[in-house]
């Protein structure tokens, strides 16, 4: 539950350019934990990783590897499947494609899988898991009223819908449940289904309360992770010479703060995908690649590797409390899922400007084709 994924296909065909400025002294170790082709999308406390990796020509799986080699989850009844989310108890949260082209939901726990199906009417995105066994999710409405919604499901199966932001604009709404954290508070996005564009707001729902986190002067925006701090990640829209950029932000005290320090004259498309509890947030970005935020600066993953290895670390997902990296890397132009681990210890510090004796938030009343199906990128 480290963080929800939104993947992002023009960040992930990054350039190795970063590379060249990679350090002598590297801080982190690359370690590959599933074969070419895989896609890392999730990590715990424990430095447990999560994915899906290519098992055959026509098919993907869900994986975990807790570094003693991979598991493969299988794909119960179906034809495909792909690890989305794991959490602190080592339950893995994932879709399977069935037989019939219906996805599905499923929990891996302890050897053992079990089908939590769909939500009703609707075609379902499962996103995350947290340690209670709370999961979000958001659907597509299968009917003539449209629209999508974000959902909270218990661990008795009972789904919550989280509702929408007001707008004026459009009869049908879209919202977008990408994370959650241990108290149940909601990473997302909630807008107007408009055409072309949707003008989504970054929002953080909390005991049926919905909460705008603001922007940076235009849309659409989209919170995709969240930790117990109740501090927040994701990217906001900006206007520029170039119309519309988008920079990642840290969002604490009610207040958003745009961590790509690029000039507005600078063309930027920068996103945060995971935040641990100390606040160090990982992300892309179309000029560091993978980037990691330890409250001063973004600096490119790959400067803190041995520029030896060649890696470009394109895609980092999840941050655990650890620093451990859950991420998806490219060497010599194949793709693989591997896990980062710190050489040496980090000094564990909150973003500046972060007060840390509150909560940022209080309480309120083919292969290719399948992966990217799976994979499911924000709707923009």
């Amino acid at each position: 539950m480290n963080a929800r994924r939104v993947l992002s296909p023009s960040l992930l065909a990054l350039s190795l350019c970063a590379a060249s400025l990679a350090t002598a002294h590297p801080e982190y170790r690359v370690t590959i934990v599933a074969p070419a082709g895989s896609y890392a999308t999730d990590i715990n406390s424990k430095g447990v990783v999560v994915g899906y990796y290519p098992h055959s020509a026509t098919s993907v799986h869900a994986f975990l590897n807790r570094g003693k080699g991979l598991v493969d989850l299988g794909t119960l009844r179906g034809t495909n499947s792909a690890a989305i989310a794991i959490n602190n108890k080592g339950q893995v949260l994932g879709d399977w494609i069935s037989a019939g082209g219906q996805r599905r939901g499923f929990i891996y726990h302890h050897g053992s899988v079990r089908d939590i199906g769909v939500q009703p009417g609707r075609r379902t995105f499962y996103t995350d898991i947290n340690d209670q066994g709370f999961i979000t999710a958001y659907g597509s409405r299968t009917d003539s009223t449209g629209g999508q919604d974000g959902f909270l499901r218990a661990p008795d199966g009972r789904f919550t819908n989280i509702g929408a932001v007001p707008n004026t604009e459009s009869e049908f709404s879209m919202t977008h449940a990408y994370a959650l954290n241990n108290s149940n508070r909601i990473a997302g996005s909630s807008g107007p289904l408009t055409f072309p564009d949707q003008p989504l707001r970054a929002i953080v729902w909390s005991a049926g309360v919905m909460r705008d986190l603001g922007d940076f002067g235009w849309a659409p925006n989209a919170a995709t992770a969240i930790n117990d701090c109740g501090q927040l990640t994701g990217y906001a829209s900006v206007p520029s010479a170039f119309f519309r950029d988008r920079v990642a932000f840290v969002y604490a005290n009610g207040r958003m703060i745009d961590i790509d320090q690029r000039p507005a004259s600078v063309e930027r498309n920068s996103s945060g995908t995971g935040i641990n509890n100390h606040g160090h947030v990982v992300g892309s970005s179309d000029h560091l690649s993978g980037f990691i935020y330890r409250g001063k600066r973004m600096q490119s993953l790959n400067a803190l590797i041995d520029p030896r290895l060649r890696w470009n670390i394109a895609s980092p997902q999840a941050i655990n409390d650890s620093g451990q990296i859950a991420a998806t890397a490219y060497r010599n132009g194949v793709q693989y899922a591997v896990r980062l681990d710190l050489i040496r210890p980090h000094l564990a510090r909150l973003p500046d400007g972060v007060d840390t004796t509150s909560q940022a938030i209080p309480d309120a009343a083919d292969t290719n084709a399948v992966a990217r199906e799976l994979a499911r990128p924000v709707q923009q």
